[in-house]
């Protein structure tokens, strides 16, 4: 308002509400004359109100704020509305209207809300604290209105742009309802005290960027405790049983049975997953798996190795080689973490028996030694069988020799492979017909003996068949019937009654059989064993092992099939000798350097796979396989990352560190320790957080989420409004 003194001057914009008093003091303060009249009136104190009447005066106003609320809604939603209908007024509608020489619109959908409370007979603000309400609950009002239209509208949006735009202006309403009246109340205090619109943007800005800033906080703060205080009333033994449900129901998922870890793998997973699980998210499935190889493996894993986010391990790697490259130990951690993981990985091998395990040699020696044991002792057997069966009294009986040479062409014939018969057994099978070569039972055991050999000896499939159809006919041959004894069966003692010389000729026989059939099954073994076959053959020991276990050549079925003729102590030299393998297949056998490269692991132990069987038990290939999971794990570098694997980057920033360092040591009341601790901090942060990993990825988090729209509506777009206020 403006006021008039008694001499003529005119004060300009002078707020409501003030006071001849607060008036003479400001002339006074600005070196002005006051007037007299004005120094002579004493303002008289208002008289006290009792409590009676002071409640019935707030009572009264309770339909007027009613009212200054409605109308803070209307004009709230409104104002809002005005975000996309001014630039459509503006850039659309008034320019196609002075197109075709119609009328342009000067009402926004502001001033249509403004209308329509008025027209509702609605109150308004008066005072300067009742602008600045009005601002603040006109900018909440618009953002919850917004909030709801985001909502509906991601809901709806088949496009992932707008979804996720929608989204982004529906999160989090209650920081975006703070905001806004943060952003209209410290938009109004600036107005009111006499603030240009310029100032006032800046003001509703600023307050509502810092208002939803300090909710959001506050939002995350309160839930932290109230997570802090469901801990604190919570049973330990219940959180790690419940992280126990959680972890057997999310790795069922994956396929992996819970109850077959071992208990002392569990404990330091319940503990880790009881620590995810307070936070009230639920565990992520393939952060959980990765955890439980690092486990089993034994080594300690960081956030981004369990996560597998290219962002995370950019970070942790860079921020590894930084401090590799600073010459401080104690910004070192996450590189001193790398190189302990990768001893650890050997050392697990070695562990699992490559320390004492032979080289490929000593292991080819142990092999061949146990299996040339097997040679002779079966060799020693056979002989045995043998030698027994020529001692037997019935070897030099005779045979059925006509009916043997009868049968044997009969089938010859049959088969029509009479004329692929060798020769010199068709020279000695018409000998025998003819009674010029006697066919005993030790003859036809030797003559058994030569066609065996040329059966094994021949590729000719016909050849072959002849050999085995004489070979038929000699095992059917009779013995001759020998003369009776005592034809009429007279009583006699039992001293006197000779042995039976058929009983004695079929011994005879039966143990030739017998002798045989060792032989033909001990070489059937070595036929279908090639390492025995080769030791029986003669063998180097530097080509044992590559040809017979290792090598792509050798099979699943002919590794199990060495393993079964191994002693207990050559079997354990060479599954030792296959864990060295695989050691050396990653340290490129460095032993006394600490590298490990995980790709050559898991391609040697990928081309072991099948073979792994005949020497580890299945926990024990879990074992190895962990090995090279979790170096997948460590070294990985998934699509997305952007390590700095060129180390250029990271000697700069060592660097920077050090100087850092040492200017930190200038620094007074222990700012040198402050530095540090942030830096190591860094560090820390990455690696001891697995219960972070552990939670399922929700939307990223951007600090607050408030409507940037919303946050300066009340700027210079409302200031018509607002200045009939001034």
């Amino acid at each position: 308002m403006d006021v008039r003194l008694p001499d003529g001057t005119i004060i300009k914009n002078v707020p409501e509400g003030t006071t001849k008093a607060d008036l003479a003091a400001k002339l006074k303060s600005n070196g002005m004359a006051v007037p007299a009249e004005w120094l002579q009136s004493t303002p008289q104190p208002a008289p006290s109100k009792s409590a009676v009447q002071q409640i019935g005066e707030e009572l009264r106003q309770i339909p007027r704020q009613l009212g200054l609320t409605a109308r803070y809604g209307i004009e709230g939603v409104a104002r809002a509305a005005d975000i996309v209908g001014e630039p459509v007024r503006h850039l659309v509608s008034n320019p196609v209207a002075r197109l075709f020489g119609w009328p342009e619109s000067h009402v926004s959908i502001g001033d249509i809300g403004t209308n329509l409370a008025n027209s509702f007979g609605l109150p308004s603000p008066n005072t300067p604290q009742e602008r600045v309400v009005a601002d603040a609950s006109r900018m909440v009002a618009g953002s919850m209105g917004m909030g709801v239209a985001a909502a509906k509208a991601a809901v709806k949006a088949a496009n992932p742009v707008v979804k996720a735009v929608a989204s982004q202006m529906a999160a989090k309403p209650g920081v975006q309802a703070v905001g806004a009246a943060t952003s209209g109340a410290s938009g109004g205090a600036v107005r009111e005290a006499g603030g240009n619109e310029l100032e006032q943007f800046g003001a509703s800005l600023l307050g509502g960027v810092a208002g939803g800033l300090t909710a959001d906080k506050l939002t995350s703060a309160a839930k932290v405790a109230g997570n802090a205080i469901t801990r604190a009333f919570t049973p330990k033994a219940t959180e790690l049983v419940r992280a126990d449900q959680q972890i057997a129901l999310t790795l069922e998922r994956s396929g992996i049975d819970w109850s077959a870890v071992p208990e002392r793998i569990k404990q330091g997973m319940r503990e880790d997953a009881a620590a995810a699980l307070s936070n009230g998210q639920p565990l992520s499935a393939d952060a959980l798996r990765r955890l439980l190889v690092f486990r089993r493996a034994g080594v300690t894993p960081t956030v981004g190795q369990l996560t597998q986010d290219p962002g995370q391990i950019t970070r942790e790697m860079n921020l590894a080689k930084s401090g590799a490259n600073s010459t401080d130990p104690s910004l070192q951690r996450l590189p001193s973490l790398q190189n302990h993981n990768t001893r650890t990985l050997i050392d697990r091998l070695d562990e699992a028996g490559a320390a004492n395990a032979p080289d490929s040699i000593g292991a080819g020696v142990a092999g061949i030694g146990s299996l040339r044991s097997v040679v002779d002792r079966q060799t020693r057997a056979i002989g045995d069988s043998y030698r027994a069966a020529r001692d037997t009294q019935g070897r030099s009986l005779p045979l059925e020799g006509g009916t043997f040479t009868r049968q044997a062409n009969e089938l010859l014939d049959q088969a029509n492979v009479g004329s692929f018969l060798p020769p010199d057994i068709a020279k000695k099978m018409n000998a025998i017909a003819a009674g010029e070569y006697p066919l005993t039972v030790d003859v036809a055991e030797q003559l058994k003996t030569s066609l065996g050999n040329l059966a094994r000896n021949s590729s000719d499939g016909n050849v072959r068949t002849a050999v085995r159809l004489v070979r038929q006919a000699l095992d059917d041959t009779p013995l001759q019937v020998a003369e009776k004894i005592n034809p009429g069966n007279l009583p006699v003692a039992p001293a006197g009654v000779p042995p039976s010389t058929a009983q004695a000729g079929q011994q005879s026989i039966d143990a030739f059989n017998a002798a045989r059939r060792a032989n033909r099954e001990w070489m059937q073994r070595v036929e279908g064993n090639p390492a025995l076959s080769a030791v029986v053959d003669g063998i180097e020991p530097d080509q044992f092992v590559q040809r017979f276990v290792i090598g792509k050549g050798a099979t699943a079925s002919d590794v199990r099939s060495l393993r079964a003729e191994l002693d207990p102590q050559a079997a354990q030299q060479m599954r030792d000798h296959l864990v060295r393998y695989l050691r050396d297949k990653a340290t490129g056998g460095d032993t006394d350097v600490t590298k490990f490269s995980g790709k050559a692991y898991r391609d040697a132990l990928r081309d072991l796979d099948a073979k792994l069987p005949a020497f580890f038990t299945q926990e024990e290939i879990q074992h190895l396989q962990d090995i090279g999971n979790a170096a997948k794990y460590m070294q990985a570098q998934p699509a997305g990352s952007a390590v700095n694997n060129s180390n250029s980057g990271a000697l700069v920033i060592g660097k920077g560190l050090d100087m850092l360092d040492r200017a930190a040591g200038y620094v007074p009341l222990g700012g040198k320790d402050v530095i540090r601790g942030v830096i190591q901090g860094m560090q820390q942060r990455q690696v001891m957080a697995p219960q972070n990993a552990l939670q399922t990825a929700v939307q990223a988090k951007s600090g607050m989420r408030i409507n940037p729209l919303l946050a300066v509506t009340a700027s210079p777009a409302n200031a018509r409004e607002d200045d009939r206020g001034k």
